[in-house]
């Protein structure tokens, strides 16, 4: 039976079941490449997206605020962004080539070892903290990444670290921690205060009833500074470790005493530790002032001058009139110098902080803090410089107090202190200063540190 409509040809119909028995081919197009028509600009194209991009990328890289640095697997420093010169105060000319394990701090140099092998294993270090040294020598605390970097090929060639300067927030958490510890202390010496309160004034009533009986005259100045001792561990009780304010009025205050009575206090301390004093009182007005605070700030100086020296050496006090010389203004100068130890630069911009202490267990942290807002609250400025050189060793603490006629007894201010230039010498004298020690006095270009 004959299909219905009209039938091909036969040349036809055998040309198409040629065609459909040949397996199905692409259409044949020609090689525009081979005739250099279209290759090139798809070549110029895919060239310009993939330099737009690494454009972008070295943009970001560069502007970013983390330091980002890659190494070779040696360590050796290939590059470095912006973020980085910010964060560690090198540029980049200044740390092209160099190794990675100088900015590490005296107390994290094996950490760029230990990460390099973990490079070098193809591992990833994610997010630890550590300390890193700035160019100005001072330390900083990072939260750093460290990376593999590939080539093509898959082969390690070398370490991308992103480094995040957060010594700021660690500060601040820091701050925070001091802060409940100052709560806690505080409530603690309130207790501590009110308890030993009664015990205090039933041995005030028994003084006063032995005063009234007949005494040799030697008991009678045993009785009397029997009770001047007393009434001082009653002010510090009330004091509670310098979180009390004190309400009293102040009155003018001859500072000779004050230094010698806390001398007094440490005179078995200074026989025993073979330490000889040098006291040097020129005349001076007396100024307004809290007596009690301030026999306490000299009690902790000479204390702490007298830890440093315990195979003997020199203890100098010097009092005399002098002018602020970041003020101007008129008042008297206190200097205690020694001839101990002496302390690291690091020890030195810490030591006015809270709950600091290089005295481990028996410390409390709270002496020179306690004593740096006592100096604040008479509008004064506390003054150290330090050295640990074989030749020159020891510690000056100087204070200024400017003459007042009344000590505020509103918020503590910042405390500025300067770091003053020159160690104490054996050989150095000056004009007004016979006794082998460098005057106390701060220069114009020292550096200032403000106390926490």
């Amino acid at each position: 039976m004959e299909p219905d409509g009209p039938s091909l040809p036969s040349s036809e119909s055998g040309m198409e079941k040629k065609q459909l028995s040949t397996p199905l081919q692409k259409p044949a197009v020609r090689d525009r490449g081979s005739e250099g028509m279209t290759d090139p600009f798809l070549s110029q194209r895919l060239t310009r997206q993939q330099e737009h991009g690494l454009a972008l990328l070295a943009a970001i890289v560069e502007s970013s605020d983390d330091a980002i640095i890659s190494s070779d697997l040696n360590g050796i420093i290939t590059s470095w962004n912006r973020g980085a010169e910010r964060t560690f105060g090198y540029t980049a000319d200044e740390m092209l080539g160099h190794t990675t394990s100088e900015l590490a701090s005296s107390n994290c140099l094996e950490d760029t070892e230990r990460v390099l092998g973990k490079i070098r294993l193809g591992e990833t270090v994610d997010h630890y903290e550590t300390t890193r040294r700035h160019k100005d020598g001072s330390d900083i605390i990072v939260s750093m990444t460290v990376s593999p970097i590939r080539d093509h090929a898959g082969n390690l060639i070398g370490a991308s670290k992103v480094s995040r300067d957060i010594t700021s927030t660690r500060r601040a958490e820091q701050a925070l921690r001091n802060s409940e510890k100052l709560s806690v202390a505080g409530r603690m010496a309130a207790s501590i205060a009110h308890e030993i309160n009664n015990p205090l004034e039933a041995i005030t009533n028994l003084l006063y009833l032995v005063e009234h009986e007949s005494l040799s005259e030697e008991a009678r100045s045993y009785l009397t500074l029997a009770q001047h001792e007393l009434a001082r561990v009653s002010h510090i009780a009330s004091q509670t470790l310098g979180f009390f304010r004190n309400t009293q009025g102040t009155s003018a205050t001859a500072l000779t005493e004050i230094a010698d009575s806390a001398i007094s206090l440490h005179l078995g301390r200074l026989t025993t530790c073979n330490v000889a004093i040098l006291k040097e009182y020129r005349p001076q007005e007396p100024v307004f002032a809290h007596e009690g605070e301030l026999r306490q700030v000299m009690v902790n100086l000479i204390g702490n001058a007298l830890d440093a020296m315990p195979a003997g050496g020199r203890l100098h006090i010097r009092i005399r009139e002098a002018s602020d010389p970041a003020t101007g203004t008129h008042g008297v100068r206190i200097v205690v110098a020694d001839t101990g130890t002496g302390m690291s630069d690091a020890t030195r911009r810490q030591i006015f902080e809270p709950f600091y202490t290089t005295k481990g267990a028996i410390g409390t942290g709270l002496g020179l803090w306690v004593s740096s807002q006592i100096i604040s609250r008479h509008k004064g400025r506390i003054q150290v410089r330090s050295s640990q050189a074989p030749a020159h060793h020891g510690t000056i603490f100087s204070i200024f107090l400017p003459h007042l006629k009344e000590i505020p007894t509103g918020t503590v201010d910042e405390i500025s202190i300067k770091q003053l230039p020159l160690p104490i010498s054996e050989g150095a004298t000056s004009p007004s200063d016979a006794s082998g020690h460098t005057p106390a006095e701060p220069a114009p270009q020292s550096a200032v540190y403000t106390a926490a």
